[in-house]
Formats: structure tokens, C-alpha cells, sequence
């Protein structure tokens, strides 16, 4: 009985030495093991193309990539602009110079024989007959002008006095604008730039304007755009210039080579083959076509002119990591 008592004990001894033996391995990760797990957690970092050259990022892109995204580049011209000081103004309606085209009797209303009713937005010179209402006089627009309101369609029964249509002459606009407390008297002349920057338009004093300007509430003034200048609506914004008798040099940045972020303007400047840079582009000087700029744009350097967008996302994109922002 004794002899078997023994040998159970040593059974039971052995069984716990075996499974103290055999534990660490049998579930609980050892340190390469630890390892791992650590390692599938960190983020993963996107391929950046982007590197630091003297201060400034750097797209870097394969002859294949400049290929694929279309990448087209042209070197900077030398250009000028005129100097002076630029303020914010806008188109104003003329009352005067809108017509109101009404129905004289009642009737039918027909429109002139051998052309159409007049559509919105058609320019019509003064003294154009466009048609009648029932057997009265034929209905002429007294100015030259572009329709702006069309109120009645020829076949329609229309009442005495009706508003048939208006029409506006926007050719030679006027345009309010705010006159700086610094600025001194108001000048006789001015330039004005509509948008787009591509025209300069010569401009004279009309006199002040009735009331301040609604947003900064400085005296405003009114000037007569003596230029043609079709289409200009009123709202229209429009820069004015005040020249002097310098002229600003610098280059032309053409408009297709310029991207917007942030609020600003910006281009990628070439930096040896298939390495960009991207640099702020004034926009306070447009010119024909784009914006005069100085340093650090310079004549000869090689700016890219399609593909900046497709730059932009490239130098952001290398920022981003799959499930949280590089950096944070």
C-alpha cells in the first residue's frame, strides 16, 4: 500500500515538472513574438517623393510620372506693368442710361416683320424696330443698348402701359470706388482693370458719389469708363488704378501655371531635371494673360505650366499616412 502511494506521488511530481517546463511556449508570445505585434501597429507611411533642398520642398518625379500627369513647362519672359496705387471698385447702375420699352394701347403684340422678338442679353442699336402692339406705331428702341428684361412674347395679349422689355448701354460703364483717407484729392483719371486682368480701360471723373461707400463708409467717387468695355454689368467688380509715371519689371506668370491653396497663389518652378518647387506667385500686378512677378521668379527660369495640380496633391500627399496625419 505504502509502495504505491510512493509511486502515485512521483507520478503527480512529474506531470508538474512537465507542465511548468512546457508553459512558455505554449501561448504566451515571446519577445520576437511581442515584436511582431508592435511592429502591426505602427502607421504606414506612404512613398514620399518630397525632399528638402536649401531650405525649400522639392517634388521629385520620374521621366515616367512627368509623362503620365501630362507635366508641360516653358521658361519666364521678361514683362512690366504699370506702378500706382490699386483700389477695389464696382459697375453701378445708370438710370439714364436704361430704357424702358412699354406698350402703348392694348392689344396683341406682334413682333417686327423679318426679325425675332428680342432676347435677353441681345444688343440692339438705336432705333432698331422690333415690332407692335395691335395697329400702333411700330415699337423702335430709342439707344443703342443690351437687353436686360424681357416681360412679354410676341402672340400674347398685352395691357396698355405693360413693360414689354428694357434694354441697357453698358458699353462705356460707371464704376463707384472708395477713395482711400490718404489718398488726397480725388484724381481726374484712373485705369481701370476688369476681371481677368487682361485690358486696361482709361477712365475720367464723373464727381462724387452721392453717398459713402456701404462696406468702409470712405467718400466714394464715380468715373466714366471711356473705353469700350461691353458687358460690364452693374456688380461687375473692377480694380482701379491710379498710375504714376514708373513701371514695375518683372515677369509674366501666365495664368494656367498658377494654383491657388491656402488663399494664395502658387507655381512650381523647375529645379533640375524632374525636381519641382513650389513658390508664391503675387497677384496684386495681373496683366494680360497672368500676373507680373519678382524674385524669387527671375527671366529664363523653367515654370510649369500643366500639371501643377496633380504637383500640389503630389507634395500633400506625402504628408499622409494610412490611419492618422504624418507628424501628429
Amino acid at each position: 500500500m505504502k509502495t504505491r502511494l510512493v509511486i502515485l506521488l512521483l507520478v503527480i511530481v512529474a506531470l508538474i515538472a512537465g507542465a511548468i517546463a512546457i508553459g512558455p511556449q505554449s501561448g504566451t508570445p515571446g519577445n520576437d513574438d511581442r515584436a511582431d505585434v508592435a511592429d502591426s501597429d505602427d502607421p504606414i507611411v506612404a512613398a514620399s517623393r518630397i525632399v528638402a533642398v536649401e531650405g525649400e520642398s522639392r517634388v521629385l518625379l520620374d521621366t515616367a510620372e512627368v509623362r503620365r500627369i501630362g507635366l508641360t513647362t516653358a521658361p519666364l519672359t521678361r514683362a512690366g506693368a504699370e506702378a500706382g496705387r490699386r483700389l477695389s471698385a464696382i459697375v453701378v447702375p445708370e438710370p439714364e442710361r436704361t430704357v424702358t420699352l412699354r406698350a402703348p394701347v392694348s392689344g396683341r403684340l406682334s413682333a417686327a416683320e423679318g426679325r425675332g422678338w428680342p432676347s435677353l442679353g441681345e444688343r440692339l442699336t438705336a432705333g432698331t424696330t422690333i415690332g407692335r402692339v395691335s395697329d400702333a406705331q411700330p415699337l423702335a428702341v430709342p439707344i443703342g443698348g443690351v437687353v436686360t428684361t424681357v416681360n412679354a412674347r410676341p402672340g400674347e395679349i398685352v395691357e396698355a402701359g405693360q413693360v414689354l422689355l428694357e434694354l441697357a448701354d453698358q458699353t462705356r460703364p460707371v464704376v463707384r470706388l472708395a477713395w482711400p483717407d490718404d489718398g488726397g484729392q480725388a484724381r481726374d483719371r484712373l485705369v481701370l482693370v476688369p476681371p481677368g486682368g487682361e485690358r486696361r480701360i482709361p477712365a475720367t471723373l464723373i464727381g462724387p458719389a452721392a453717398e459713402a461707400d456701404p462696406l468702409t463708409r470712405l467718400p466714394a467717387y464715380l468715373y466714366r469708363a471711356t473705353g469700350r468695355w461691353a458687358g460690364a454689368v452693374p456688380g461687375t467688380p473692377v480694380t482701379a488704378v491710379i498710375p504714376n509715371d514708373d513701371q514695375v519689371e518683372g515677369v509674366l506668370v501666365p495664368d494656367r501655371a498658377v494654383v491657388q491653396w491656402e488663399g494664395f497663389a502658387w507655381a512650381y518652378l523647375q529645379r533640375g531635371d524632374g525636381a519641382y518647387a513650389r513658390v508664391r506667385v503675387p497677384t496684386t500686378r495681373p496683366a494680360p494673360g497672368g500676373w507680373i512677378a519678382g524674385p524669387p521668379l527671375a527671366p529664363g527660369d523653367t515654370i510649369v505650366v500643366t500639371g501643377v495640380q496633380e504637383l500640389l496633391s503630389e507634395e500633400f500627399r506625402s504628408r499622409v499616412t494610412v490611419g492618422e496625419e504624418s507628424g501628429e
